[in-house]
């Protein structure tokens, strides 16, 4: 796998294949440039030793592995990540697993636990990309990306929202944050995607994100008719297991979605298998036809 260069932009009628993943405490640091070739040279004990964090450590290379396969074959033309570990982290995953074929945006602001929101945009799909960190109380921050291929626009929101852990399960920073992202969004030509850390499955929400729902937006995953039973995200293990869907791709009504699913392989059956899957949570993935202006 090699750099893309005199890439050529991909036709408005095509549709775009987007996903969101929470990778999981994702740092890739190194102390030094590597090329492709010295990093896979690297011990284990080498590789871990590069980043001295006992909080923070890198990421197994099996499972940033894993992630790279998923998205190299899927050929996602926009992936919005959760818990990355900065931006060089990004852009070293970039670089050493996926041959340099997206560019990075990323912002390290808001998160106290050095956790950000990023996004991976294909090289050459759009004819501009600009992206922004969004002012406000975010816990993990927010990205804002307006992306244009010819004469159609389309603006995204890569969020992570706060957990429901702490004091009263943060639910006056949940409230907050949700109320704060409803006030974003745009009626038309918008996708909303991430981790939301709650339920957000119309008819079993929790009650923070009324305000978010009654807005025009569809979940990929009711669009295309998958049962709620089978809609989850998220696999955590405690006195018994739980699967939930916390993450989610909304869109507005004006864009047609036309395929929408889970990437999802050996299901865990206890935390030990949980512990050596890439993330505790799944790729969610749609492809959709935003049309033209």
């Amino acid at each position: 796998m090699h750099a893309l260069s005199g890439v050529h932009l991909i036709s408005v009628n095509t549709p775009m294949h987007i996903a969101t993943f929470n990778a999981e405490n994702m740092y890739l640091l190194t102390d030094c440039f590597l090329t492709r070739e010295e990093f896979a040279a690297l011990d284990d004990a080498s590789y871990r030793a590069m980043n001295v964090s006992i909080y923070n450590p890198n990421k197994d290379r099996k499972k940033l592995a894993a992630i790279a396969a998923i998205i190299l074959e899927h050929d996602f033309d926009l992936v919005g990540l959760c818990e990355v570990g900065g931006r060089e982290t990004l852009e070293n995953f970039n670089r050493l697993y996926l041959g340099g074929r997206y560019r990075c945006h990323i912002y390290e602001e808001n998160s106290s636990r050095g956790i950000y929101v990023g996004a991976l945009v294909k090289r050459g799909r759009f004819s501009r990309v600009r992206s922004c960190n969004v002012a406000g109380d975010f816990s993990r921050n927010l990205i804002r990306l307006d992306l244009e291929t010819e004469d159609v626009s389309l603006e995204v929101f890569i969020v992570h929202l706060k957990s429901q852990r702490g004091e009263d399960r943060g639910i006056d920073m949940r409230l907050a944050e949700a109320d704060r992202l409803a006030g974003l969004v745009r009626p038309r030509r918008c996708v909303v995607m991430g981790d939301f850390n709650g339920i957000l499955i119309r008819g079993m929400h929790q009650f923070e994100f009324d305000r978010f729902l009654d807005l025009p937006l569809c979940d990929v995953l009711a669009a295309v008719g998958i049962p709620q039973s089978r809609r989850h995200t998220h696999y955590w293990f405690g006195d018994g297991a739980r699967f939930s869907q916390l993450d989610y791709i909304f869109c507005t009504h004006d864009i047609d979605v036309l395929d929408a699913g889970v990437v999802e392989e050996a299901v865990p059956r206890n935390r030990d298998e949980r512990f050596k899957l890439p993330s505790d949570h799944l790729f969610l993935y749609a492809r959709i036809d935003i049309g033209q202006e």
